[in-house]
């Protein structure tokens, strides 16, 4: 009997296409925080849950949260893991040193954040005060908040 032998192709398809879209109100405010480097969270009326990015409804009580509050640009790494590699254009791409990637929780909030981190792999550790870096020209995007750091 003839041995069956399986072929993978591997094909490489690069994206390279802009999407426009609505972040919606939530966010608008969110990231227009960010034009005078501020971090706004939303917070509960019922139960004083802020979270941050912010949403819409208290995940505790279902409730809209309409009011808006800073936050303090300190927190803590809660939990961390270091990248190798970047997506570009829809390809992996070696990463040019490891970086860590972690979950932030902002002092005050609820909730962690996803933010990249300016701290070698070998000295990130979960529990570590940090704090926000800002870009020198912010202009109400995502990319304005830089990095964490250790504070």
């Amino acid at each position: 009997m003839e041995e069956i032998k399986d072929t993978f192709l591997h094909p490489v398809v690069p994206l390279d296409f802009q999407n426009n879209y609505r972040v919606g109100a939530y966010l608008q405010r969110y990231l227009d925080g960010f034009k005078e480097k501020k971090i706004l969270g939303a917070k509960c009326s019922q139960c004083g849950r802020v979270v941050v990015p912010p949403r819409k409804y208290c995940g505790a009580c279902n409730l809209v949260m309409e009011e808006f509050t800073e936050l303090p640009q300190e927190g803590t790494l809660e939990n961390f893991t270091v990248g190798h590699v970047n997506l570009e254009k829809g390809q992996w791409k070696r990463a040019d040193a490891p970086y860590v990637i972690g979950m932030v929780r902002l002092d005050g909030a609820a909730n962690a954040m996803l933010a990249r981190l300016n701290v070698s792999p070998a000295d990130a550790r979960a529990g570590m005060k940090v704090k926000a870096v800002w870009k020198d020209q912010v202009e109400g995007e995502h990319a304005d908040l830089d990095c964490f750091e250790p504070a």
